[in-house]
């Protein structure tokens, strides 16, 4: 048994996501786009289509800790002006409570002038693609100037970032902004990417410390590991359901039914691998990558422990210990792939698959995700990539696949292995009704196939 320190028992980690809408369209982010409410009055994934804001803040101040450590994440947070000025000004009246909040930047700090900001940090990302470096820049200075303190820069190794970053690091810390060089995780329509170029590895090597590297370039498997994570954190959806961080089936309504019990000791991993946050793995209990004191580790010990890093990386003679090339080569095996006997037969045409999504309830220009798997029955011509149309319209390309080793066994084909797709498109502008989105695979040889349909329903 490995109980949670005493000095920690008084304090909580509530990551709240309180809304899926977002100003931008970034494609590799996994969140859902909404721009604005339904016109009809039906609840959207934002926090305060389900209850108004003096309900939230009710039901923080009954939360029984002395502390407690808040990150609200979206979407964009700061889209709803009037309501979210509404719940800062509620939460600087609470001491107890110390507040992060992840955004894009893009709004107008003069709103929110009478806000007390002294508990209060904002990670910032910039999006270059979005909007402009100077334009960012000159709205940094305004966040910052207005008394919003800004705890640091995110930098998103995106494929379509990768050429602004020296710029964008340059330019920012010379203006005394920390940048976090951020490497990218499979989401939005890089959903099955796995491969990383070696301009990316060298920016990770140079600016990330090892032990972030290790856990989210590497992965290694955690499953079954002791954790104080769930021991210290709820993450808290907009529509109130709240759950015991990485416990599945522990969640139920802030509103209706109050909140789980946290384990308060340590507890095995219920996933393969931790899923990627920097303060997630820290929790581990006796991994040797972790040399982190326990605590909540805020956004204030993450520069410094990459400062640090980055420092070390520069003077040191050998550069070994931070090789994410090394850390990639001695990672662990996959899964072995056993083949099935007899192998199930394959189908007649040259190419097939399946879409995991037959039907999908949705509104115009929604992003929306979807997955399934793609073959060719000739070795040698894999399929390359995944077209995407609704309605006769091009929506999205699916270029990378990741391993499915129940499709290689099922076909008795090893080359099936790299057969799953998955990623997210954004819907066009469609009237009410009803519509086909059709995969469509290619392989390398110019074949292409089309792929079972989902079954879309436009409403409102």
């Amino acid at each position: 048994m490995n109980p949670l320190p005493a000095h920690l028992h008084d304090a909580v980690r509530v990551n709240w996501h309180i809304t899926s809408w977002c100003n931008y369209s970034c494609e590799y982010c996994p969140v859902v786009v909404f721009h604005q409410r339904s016109k009809t009055g039906q609840a959207q994934p934002h926090a305060f289509d389900y209850y108004p804001v003096s309900e939230w803040l009710r039901k923080f101040r009954e939360l029984p800790f002395r502390q407690i450590h808040l990150t609200v994440s979206g979407g964009e947070p700061f889209l709803d002006r009037q309501n979210f000025h509404a719940l800062l000004g509620g939460f600087s009246a609470m001491e107890n409570l110390h507040l992060t909040v992840i955004t894009n930047g893009f709004w107008d700090p003069a709103h929110y002038a009478d806000v007390d900001k002294s508990r209060m940090s904002l990670v910032v990302t910039f999006h270059p693609r979005e909007t402009p470096l100077e334009s960012f820049l000159n709205n940094l200075r305004r966040i910052r100037s207005s008394g919003f303190r800004i705890g640091m820069i995110n930098f998103v190794l995106a494929p379509e970032n990768m050429d602004a970053m020296e710029e964008t690091l340059w330019r920012l810390e010379g203006e005394g902004f920390f940048v976090n060089v951020s490497s990218m995780m499979p989401a939005g329509v890089y959903s099955s990417r796995s491969q990383r170029t070696e301009l990316e590895l060298d920016l990770i090597e140079r600016y990330n410390t090892p032990c972030d590297n290790y856990f989210k370039l590497v992965q290694p498997r955690t499953r079954g590991s002791l954790c104080f994570y769930p021991a210290m954190t709820y993450y808290l959806l907009f529509d109130g359901s709240i759950q015991v961080a990485c416990m599945d089936g522990t969640a139920q309504n802030l509103f209706t039914d109050g909140i789980p019990a946290l384990p308060r000791e340590a507890v095995p991993c219920p996933y393969e691998c931790c899923i990627g946050c920097s303060d997630m793995y820290r929790g581990l209990v006796s991994h040797p990558r972790v040399e982190t004191p326990l605590a909540f580790f805020d956004n204030d010990q993450y520069v410094a422990e990459v400062r640090k890093s980055r420092d070390e990386h520069h003077l040191a003679s050998d550069r070994s210990r931070f090789s994410v090339r090394a850390m990639l080569q001695h990672a662990e095996p996959g899964e072995l792939v056993s083949i099935e006997l007899p192998p199930q037969p394959l189908p007649e045409e040259p190419l097939f698959g399946f879409n995991d999504h037959p039907k999908i309830v949705a509104r115009s220009r929604d992003r929306i995700s979807i997955s399934g798997w793609a073959a060719s029955r000739k070795e040698g011509a894999p399929v390359q990539e995944i077209r995407i149309k609704v309605d006769g319209r091009d929506v999205g390309v699916i270029r990378d696949f990741f391993d499915r080793p129940d499709v290689a066994k099922s076909y008795g084909r090893l080359d099936f292995l790299k057969s799953g797709w998955r990623g997210m498109v954004y819907l066009p502008t469609l009237s009410h009704g009803e519509y086909e989105l059709i995969p469509h695979a290619f392989d390398a040889r110019g074949n292409y196939a089309a792929l079972a349909a989902s079954h879309i329903s436009i409403v409102d």
